[in-house]
């Protein structure tokens, strides 16, 4: 179990779980409100608070994907089969930048995932380009309308 300072989950947790969500949606072809995907991103932060908390490594990533979907769903007002087709490509794309950030930052910077995970602030500026990424991605795709609609067949049956 891990306890995931405040701190972070103000300024980690809550901007990633927006961020994936109005990323998830918006490349499935639904254009959120941005009110109801704040929301929903405070609602999470503060779900992976707790979930982290209390449930051990591995159970908590199935915890907090539900919780994101059914989030998703209730905020957004989003279709059921939608929440949960944008929330695991919300997902995939958090797996692949972190796991391509969290490697090459601690191998530039020297500094070992024992200390970042143990130091607040540190912990916060190494997610930082993490975050940059994300709202870098959210941005060309509004720019160039970008969307995975038509490689999704299956959003034709639920709109």
């Amino acid at each position: 179990m891990e306890t995931m300072p405040w701190k972070v989950v103000i300024f980690n947790a809550m901007p990633e779980a927006m961020l994936l969500i109005y990323l998830g949606l918006t490349l499935i072809g639904i254009k959120p409100d941005k009110k109801r995907v704040f929301i929903a991103g405070v609602f999470q932060g503060v779900i992976c608070y707790y979930v982290r908390k209390n449930f051990d490594f591995g159970i908590h990533i199935l915890l907090q994907y539900l919780s994101f979907v059914i989030l998703v769903w209730l905020f957004t007002k989003a279709p059921l089969i939608a929440s949960f087709i944008a929330s695991i490509i919300g997902i995939i794309i958090a797996i692949l930048l972190e796991s391509f950030i969290g490697i090459s930052i601690p191998y530039l910077t020297g500094i070992t995932i024992l200390e970042i995970m143990s130091r607040d602030w540190i912990r916060i500026f190494i997610c930082l380009p993490y975050l940059g990424t994300l709202i870098l991605i959210a941005y060309l795709i509004d720019k160039y309308e970008f969307t995975l609609e038509q490689e999704i067949k299956i959003l034709k049956k639920i709109k």
